[in-house]
């Protein structure tokens, strides 16, 4: 699957935004690419391992909540990481 990456989280990918990665499920694309990004994991999962509530999870274009991170993906899907960014 293909992991798109934008806004505040490039830094942490060395400024890659669209990174394959391996996995059968959305979780699993996500656990590879926070094992290929270390210092994206820090920012993108809370201590337990779960996508901090900041972090919208796309698959393609659809929004998925924490629950249906177990869904199914293949080598042709994509995935969207979107940060929520507050301010006025």
């Amino acid at each position: 699957m293909i992991v798109k990456v934008r806004g505040v989280l490039l830094r942490f990918t060395d400024y890659e935004n669209e990174i394959e990665v391996g996995g059968n499920t959305v979780r699993a694309g996500l656990a590879a690419l926070t094992e290929r990004y270390p210092n994206l994991g820090k920012v993108l999962l809370d201590r337990t391992g779960e996508v901090r509530p900041t972090h919208l999870i796309a698959l393609n274009g659809e929004r998925l909540t924490r629950s249906e991170l177990d869904r199914e993906a293949t080598d042709d899907d994509r995935v969207d990481i979107v940060t929520a960014v507050s301010g006025g």
